[in-house]
């Protein structure tokens, strides 16, 4: 953490829940980097970092997603790395369409189970590769911890585009997916002026390449959401956009209170 050159932290008022921890916020401010805290409350942490974003409670997905979008209407992903390290240049079926295409629903959804049937998510040619194929059977069966966090494996080679140009690598759906977060919806969405949004913006896509990361820290201050899995998966795409995991000072930080807080599985910070 103190070798972050950028620090954005939500869902959380560390300097007084993790104290020890936020030394290293500290540290890193000391050593030059720039800390946001968004919260719907004014607090310590608020008092210490270099810019505080008031947001309304619930509305986060819309603030990272208006990032996701600025990061790739600019061009400012870091290219290496993204064709490197994730599935960006990896080109998804011809049968997966997205919400605009299906009345507010990704492709495969099944109205009577509620859930959707993934077969059309698949990359092109491994339309058969889906687990269980179905999200109520996963949900019922825990099929979808069979794999852990890796997802099922993916036999042989996958279609991809480097240039990150074809329609249908999940670069381009992911840009048209986020194209709906401008700033003037951030600003009517979470309450958050353009002018500071777009502050937050510059400064995370400026911390980024092969010379400088940024850390994303959250708490229970998301993941009590209903939709708290969305805000940490969207938080995740801008830190992979970026070049930001597996780095020294990158990441998603999840601060914990005590070890049984996920099942004894963690070290209490």
């Amino acid at each position: 953490m103190a070798n972050a050159d950028v620090i954005v932290i939500q869902g959380s008022n560390m300097a007084e829940a993790h104290p020890v921890g936020f030394q290293w916020v500290m540290e890193a401010k000391r050593r030059g980097a720039k800390v946001f805290h968004v919260d719907p409350r004014f607090t310590r942490t608020s008092a210490v970092a270099d810019a505080y974003l008031p947001i309304r409670a619930g509305t986060d997905i819309a603030l990272l997603g208006g990032v996701v979008r600025y990061i790739l209407d600019n061009e400012l992903d870091f290219r290496e790395y993204v064709l490197a390290y994730t599935n960006a240049a990896t080109i998804v079926s011809e049968e997966f369409s997205d919400t605009e295409d299906g009345d507010g629903f990704f492709s495969g959804f099944d109205p009577e189970t509620g859930s959707y049937v993934q077969d059309s998510w698949q990359y092109e040619g491994h339309e058969d590769s889906s687990g269980s194929g179905h999200t109520a059977q996963e949900r019922d069966s825990a099929a979808g911890l069979a794999h852990e966090s890796h997802g099922a494996p993916v036999g042989g080679q996958t279609r991809r585009d480097e240039t990150l140009q074809h329609p249908r690598c999940v670069y381009q759906i992911l840009k048209r997916h986020f194209a709906r977060y401008t700033p003037e919806m951030v600003e009517r969405v979470c309450g958050i002026p353009q002018e500071q949004f777009l502050e937050l913006a510059r400064a995370w896509t400026a911390n980024s390449g092969r010379e400088r990361t940024g850390m994303l820290i959250y708490s229970v201050g998301w993941t009590q959401h209903s939709v708290g899995v969305q805000y940490i998966r969207t938080g995740a795409i801008i830190q992979l956009l970026l070049g930001n995991m597996g780095r020294p000072g990158g990441g998603v930080m999840a601060l914990r209170g005590h070890a049984s807080i996920q099942g004894s599985t963690d070290v209490p910070t």
